[in-house]
């Protein structure tokens, strides 16, 4: 009998980006994202809807990257925390 396939994401989400958290305050905070130079705003509530009660400097997460409307700086969705090897 034939393996089913193994996919890593589901084909109507679009891959994620990672990143290192920089900064944290308890409400919001940046994110480095891996392999440029620009950095991403973490919102508490995006991190509530995602269920991860606090963060630290260092942590690794990864999250969708999304444009900021009003010219700040981008802004991360769907975060969750990086599985580890």
């Amino acid at each position: 009998m034939p393996e089913p396939a193994q996919t890593t994401a589901k084909a109507d989400e679009p891959e994620l980006d990672c990143g290192t958290v920089l900064f944290w305050n308890g409400r919001f905070g940046w994110a480095c994202v891996d392999g440029g130079d620009r950095d991403v705003y973490l919102g508490a509530p995006e991190l509530a809807r995602a269920g991860i009660a606090r963060l630290e400097i260092g942590l690794r997460l990864c999250f969708e990257i999304r444009k900021s409307t009003h010219g700040q700086k981008p802004w991360a969705a769907k975060i969750r925390l990086e599985a580890t090897a």
